[in-house]
């Protein structure tokens, strides 16, 4: 249980990390959901239409909340790296 917790916590600020993992979670799950709501249709259809829905779109949300995350980091060390270069020697 350390472990786990050392190992999330040393990624979870990875902003391209969880883009990744969001990504393929969201893939994974939009694959699943039709299995999943042809199987269980007869017995409950509208709760499992709204639970794969309510993953499916948290994951793609998340996803996508990160690749901006990412591509801000980007930015910001792009910006950093102008700033070294044009600065005068001190």
């Amino acid at each position: 249980m350390i472990v786990w917790r050392a190992l999330r916590a040393g990624v979870e600020g990875d902003p391209a990390w969880m883009r990744r993992v969001h990504g393929w979670l969201t893939i994974i799950w939009f694959l699943a959901a039709f299995p999943i709501m042809y199987w269980w249709s007869e017995n409950l259809p509208f709760l499992v239409f709204v639970s794969v829905y309510a993953v499916v779109t948290g994951h793609w949300s998340s996803w996508q909340a990160s690749r901006v995350e990412t591509r801000q980091e980007e930015l910001e060390q792009e910006r950093q790296q102008r700033d070294e270069t044009s600065s005068p020697p001190s």
